[in-house]
C-alpha cells in the first residue's frame, strides 16, 4: 500500500469503484504503543468485515479483504505522528499519517469518507520554522509530512582592521538576514514559527515582516533539539493558531445568516450544493448523518445508523460536492461554534430553494 500526500486528495475524491473502505485510527495519549495500535486495526477489519457481508457474499469478502488484512502500514507511523488513514478499494489503495489529532473512525460506502481529513488539509499546509542562534539562522519548511531545511545563514568570523577575527553581533546578523529571509517568505502564505532564545526571537520579530508570524514561538536552545521534538512542538502552536482561523470563518457564517445569506436546514444544504450555490460549507468533523444523497436533485434519505456497504455520511457526500462545483468547506472541529447546526452554509443565493415556510421541528437537526 503506498504512502499518500495531501496532493492525493483530488484523486482519492473521485475515486469510485465500490465498495470503499476509509479507516481513520487514532494513536492513544499521543504514544507509539504498536499493541494497542494493531488491536485498534483488527477491531476495524471486523467492522469492515461486517459491513461488507451486508451486501457481498463472503467468498468476495475475503477474497476483498486478504491485501488489507496483510498490510503493515502500521508500521510506518512515527512519533511525531498522531494517527493513520487508510483508503482501500480495488482500485486505491494507500495510507496518509497525520500529526493532527484524529477520532477513530470505520466507512465503508460508495465513496471515500474525506470529512477529517478535509480539516487535517485545511491545518496541514505547511508552514516555516526560522531557527535562530548567535551562529547560524536556519530556514526550514515543513510539508507533506517532512521538515526541509531550505537556506542556513552563517554568522561569519570577519576581519577587523586590526586583523582581529570577530563575529557580527547578534542583533545586526538578524537585521542583515532578515532583509534575505524577507525575501524568500514574502510569495507563501505559511505561518512562521520562530525558534531560539528570547533575546534572539525579540530581534527577529523587529525586522521580520510578514502577517502570518505566530505570536508564540519555541523557546529555548533548539540547536540540540531532535527534528522530531522541535515538529511536535510546532505542531502544538499551530493548534490554537488554526482554531482562531476557524472562528474567523465562522464569523463570516454569522454575517451571513443575519443578512440572509446562509441556509441552516439540512434539505436545503443538499439542494444548494447539487445547484451549485454555496460558497462556504460548515460541517462538524465527528458529526454524522447516515443515508444516501441523490446528487441530481439533492433529495437525501436518512438512515438511523451505517446499516450497511452503500450507506455513507451525507455530510460526507455533501462537502465532496461543494468541492467539485468549486466550493470551500470549512470542516469545525466543535459543534457549539455553529449553534449546533448538523451543518450551514454561505450561499450565493436561495432562487433555487422551493418556497414554503418550514418549521424547527420538519428539519433535520444536531
Amino acid at each position: 500500500m503506498k504512502e499518500l500526500m495531501m496532493q492525493d486528495l483530488k484523486t482519492i475524491t473521485e475515486a469510485s469503484s465500490s465498495p470503499m473502505v476509509s479507516i481513520y485510527i487514532s494513536k492513544e495519549n499521543g504514544t507509539l504503543d504498536m499493541k494497542d495500535l494493531k488491536e485498534k486495526w483488527k477491531m476495524s477489519l471486523s467492522q469492515v468485515e461486517h459491513f461488507l457481508l451486508k451486501d457481498y457474499p463472503s467468498s468476495f469478502v475475503d477474497s476483498f479483504m486478504e491485501p488489507l488484512r496483510k498490510d503493515n502500514c502500521l508500521e510506518s507511523l512515527r512519533h511525531v505522528d498522531r494517527g493513520i488513514i487508510i483508503f482501500y478499494s480495488a482500485s486505491e489503495k494507500g495510507y496518509l499519517n497525520v500529526q493532527t489529532d484524529i477520532n477513530d473512525l470505520v466507512v465503508v460506502a460508495d465513496s471515500f469518507h474525506i470529512k477529517p481529513l478535509l480539516r487535517i488539509k485545511n491545518t496541514a499546509r505547511g508552514f516555516f520554522l526560522i531557527s535562530m542562534s548567535s551562529n547560524a539562522i536556519n530556514v526550514l519548511v515543513e510539508t507533506n509530512g517532512h521538515l526541509y531545511r531550505l537556506e542556513t545563514y552563517r554568522n561569519e568570523m570577519i576581519k577587523t582592521n586590526s586583523n582581529k577575527y570577530i563575529k557580527t553581533e547578534p542583533k545586526d546578523f538578524i537585521a542583515q538576514t532578515a532583509i534575505e529571509l524577507n525575501k524568500m517568505i514574502a510569495p507563501y502564505k505559511l505561518p512562521i514559527i520562530l525558534a531560539g532564545v528570547k533575546d534572539l526571537i525579540g530581534h527577529m520579530r523587529k525586522f521580520l515582516d510578514h502577517s502570518m508570524m505566530l505570536e508564540e514561538s519555541v523557546v529555548g536552545n533548539v540547536e540540540h533539539l531532535k527534528t522530531d521534538d522541535l515538529r511536535t512542538r510546532c505542531f502544538d502552536l499551530l493548534e490554537p493558531y488554526y482554531l482562531k482561523k476557524e472562528m474567523e470563518a465562522v464569523k463570516q457564517l454569522d454575517f451571513a445568516v443575519r443578512k440572509n445569506r446562509a441556509v441552516t436546514y439540512i434539505e436545503d444544504i443538499a439542494v444548494s450544493a447539487v445547484h451549485g450555490k454555496i460558497k462556504k460549507l460548515f460541517v462538524v468533523e465527528n458529526r454524522q448523518l447516515w443515508g444516501r444523497i441523490n446528487k441530481s436533485n439533492g433529495e437525501i434519505f436518512v438512515s438511523p445508523k451505517q446499516l450497511n456497504s452503500h450507506d455513507d455520511d451525507i455530510l460526507d457526500d455533501i462537502c465532496q460536492i461543494v468541492l467539485s462545483r468549486g466550493g470551500e468547506v470549512v470542516v469545525l472541529k466543535n459543534a457549539s461554534n455553529v449553534k449546533g447546526y448538523i451543518a450551514a452554509a454561505i450561499v450565493s443565493d436561495r432562487s433555487h430553494l422551493y418556497d414554503y415556510n418550514q418549521s424547527p421541528e420538519s428539519s433535520i437537526s444536531g
